[in-house]
């Protein structure tokens, strides 16, 4: 088994919380963009 898989299965959740903030952000900045471009 590959380093970053078994690493993977070890941080998991940290994994999750990092997509999910990644996620957020990039939402934020994509809702903030396409309002500015709205006005």
């Amino acid at each position: 088994m590959p380093m970053w898989i078994s690493w993977l299965t070890d941080h998991w959740l940290t994994v999750l919380l990092l997509a999910g903030i990644v996620v957020a952000v990039v939402y934020i900045i994509l809702e903030r963009s396409l309002l500015f471009h709205k006005e």
